[in-house]
Parts: C-alpha cells; sequence; structure tokens
C-alpha cells in the first residue's frame, strides 16, 4: 500500500473554556464547543482538522457535525491524499449541508498532503505574506471593562481593535470612547452581526463621527438577507461596508458584488470550506472589493489553517483571526509561531498548518 493513501480516521469533541464570555449581539459562547477530524496515511504521516459549532449563526449542531465528520472518514478512507483535489470535491457534494464539516475535513485532506510533501500550507496556496497581524476583539460588555481589555492588549502589542456593537446604542458609544481613549491612534473595526437597519446604522455612523471615532471598516450592519441596506450603506459611508453573515456562500457573494451591495466580504472556511473560500477571493479580487479573513470560534488549529489561507494567496485588507487568545487551554501543540501580539510567522511553520492536537484530543 502506498504511504499516503487513507487508512484511519477520527472524530472527536473538543472543549475548552474562554478567560471571557465571547459576547456579540446575537449570542454568547462561554466555551469552546468544536470537533477534531483526524486522518491518518498508511506511512504513519496524520492530518488534522477543525469543526467550529456556531449554532446561533449557521444553525448547525455537533451533533450533526459529528454525524456528517464520521461519513467524511468514511468517504477518504482508501483514498490516496496525493490526490487531494478529487477527495475536496467529493466533500464538496457529501457535505454541502453541514460547511462547518466540510471546512473541518478539507483542512485535515490539505493538512495530510502538505505534510507528506514537506511543505507549509501557507506555501501550497502561493506563500504571497508569511507574516500576518490580526486585530483583537472587544465583545460586548460595559465601558470599564472595555477599557481594562483594550488598555492590557494595547500594552501586548495589539494595534486594531474590533468592537463588537449592536446590544445597546448607548453603551456601544460608551464602549467605543473607551475604546479610543485606552488605544489613541489604533484603528477600530465595527462588527454589528446584523444588528441594524441601513439608517439606524447611518445614524450610528455619523453620531460616532462627530465623537471623533473613525471606524476602518463596518462589517455586516444590517441583517443578513438586506441585501438593499448593505447596498444603501456601501453608497453612503465613508469606509468599507462588509459582508459576513449575508455571504455565506459563493452564489452569496457573486450576487453581492454583482449588484455593487459591498465593498468587503468576510472570508470564513467555516462558512464556505476551502475551494469554494478560494473562489470567493477569486472574485473579490477581480472586482477590486476588500478582503477580511475572519474566524468562527476558533482554536490555534483553525485559526492558523486560515492564516496560511490568507498569507499563502495574499490581498487580504483585515486579518481577524485572534480567537485563540481567548482560550484558556486549548490543548494544540506548536502554534510558536503565533506570538502573543497577534503575529502569525508562516515562514516558521515546516510542514502543513504546523499545529497538532496534544495527547488526549
Amino acid at each position: 500500500m502506498k504511504d499516503s493513501v487513507i487508512k484511519k480516521f477520527s472524530v472527536k469533541e473538543f472543549d475548552s473554556e474562554l478567560f471571557t464570555p465571547f459576547t456579540i449581539s446575537s449570542g454568547s459562547h462561554r466555551s469552546l464547543e468544536n470537533v477534531l477530524f483526524t486522518l491518518e496515511a498508511a506511512g504513519g504521516v496524520k492530518g488534522f482538522g477543525e469543526a467550529a459549532i456556531a449554532t446561533h449563526i449557521t444553525g448547525e449542531t455537533r451533533a450533526r457535525t459529528v454525524k456528517s465528520l464520521r461519513r467524511a472518514g468514511e468517504l477518504l478512507a482508501g483514498r490516496d491524499a496525493a490526490n487531494y483535489l478529487g477527495a475536496m470535491c467529493v466533500l464538496e457534494g457529501a457535505l454541502d449541508g453541514n460547511r462547518a464539516a466540510l471546512a473541518a475535513a478539507q483542512m485535515a485532506v490539505l493538512d495530510l498532503a502538505t505534510r507528506l510533501q514537506g511543505v507549509p500550507l501557507y506555501k501550497f496556496f502561493g506563500g504571497k505574506a508569511p507574516r500576518l497581524k490580526t486585530d483583537i476583539t472587544v465583545v460586548i460588555g460595559g465601558a470599564a471593562a472595555a477599557y481594562d481589555f483594550t488598555l492590557k492588549m494595547r500594552r501586548g502589542g495589539f494595534r486594531i481593535f474590533k468592537v463588537k456593537t449592536g446590544s445597546d446604542m448607548d453603551e456601544d458609544f460608551r464602549r467605543l470612547e473607551a475604546v479610543k481613549k485606552a488605544a489613541p491612534g489604533c484603528a477600530i473595526y465595527l462588527d454589528a452581526n446584523c444588528a441594524y437597519g441601513a439608517r439606524e446604522a447611518e445614524r450610528f455612523i455619523n453620531d460616532l463621527a462627530r465623537r471623533g471615532i473613525r471606524p476602518e471598516v463596518l462589517e455586516q450592519p444590517v441583517p443578513k438577507d438586506d441585501i438593499g441596506g448593505l447596498a444603501y450603506l456601501s453608497r453612503r459611508l465613508p469606509m468599507p461596508v462588509c459582508a459576513d453573515e449575508s455571504a455565506y456562500s459563493l452564489d452569496d457573494v457573486f450576487n453581492l458584488i454583482r449588484k455593487k451591495a459591498v465593498t468587503a466580504v468576510n472570508i470564513k472556511l467555516t462558512k464556505l470550506g476551502f475551494l469554494r473560500a478560494r473562489e470567493v477571493w477569486a472574485l473579490a479580487r477581480a472586482s477590486g472589493i476588500k478582503l477580511m479573513m475572519g474566524e468562527m470560534l476558533e482554536s490555534e488549529l483553525a485559526s492558523a489553517a486560515a492564516a496560511h489561507f490568507a498569507g499563502g494567496l495574499g490581498g487580504f485588507d483585515f486579518i481577524d483571526l485572534d480567537t485563540p487568545f481567548f482560550i484558556k487551554d486549548s490543548g494544540m501543540r506548536g502554534a510558536s509561531f503565533l506570538s502573543k501580539d497577534g503575529v502569525y510567522s508562516l515562514d516558521r511553520v515546516k510542514a502543513g498548518i504546523g499545529v497538532v492536537p496534544g495527547a488526549g484530543r
């Protein structure tokens, strides 16, 4: 048997406590509750993937994702990782209704293939930008907590703060003023997670400008189906308006760009899988649309995979891959290429993604 033939797979639930609740306008997480997927080739080389479950956003559940990944393992067993593209295409059809599982299975295939080749994943995607620096998220909460968190992270080396908004507008003003005070001169991104109407979002941005706060990007200000609202804001606001929840599929992004509804798109592997994400990148680049590389609540494994994708292809304007900094102990090993100030130094990875689950994972 060729040493690149997939002979084993495993599916395991993966839990980890967070330092602080990760609260956005549509829900809150106190822990990471994901699924790990492992492929092993006949020669003993392994590839790893992670499925990030975001039920309140995508409707996917962990039970369904576990079932889908077991099916993926059965489909992949006996296939040669040398035909990684064929394997990924099979997964596209089988797991289209469970994108978290699709992303994890394709991640494991690519990790295995690039480990077998002895090349880091970012070089597989083109090797354009081996160093990326992420923002850090200020979750919904009180102004005092926002100030303390921002000050701590600024002193630690972060210079871009992504502020979640949409729960209480008056409190959002206070939180944003606290962030600006704690991190003067630093960049601010806004993410409303579908919380506003279009005109309400416009008033919010105008009121922020009167307070001297000018965000560099506004992410998903309106409900996901309000394409007209996105288009209105894209015409009216000075900063890029970025689709996230509205950009759940390749078809979504094709239509958003065609209708000139947005000026930026957030690519998340968990929403799209790797093949569709690559096509979204191509559409956006061809149309002059700005790009954000984002994620759900993911450990160092999936976060690093997203960094490899963005760093390999290049052309990303906003990097939002910060959730490892909210996890107490993921048990992942090998992520020393991610610095404490949020820099992914992908050129330090020898092969694959560079991150492996620790013992017991």
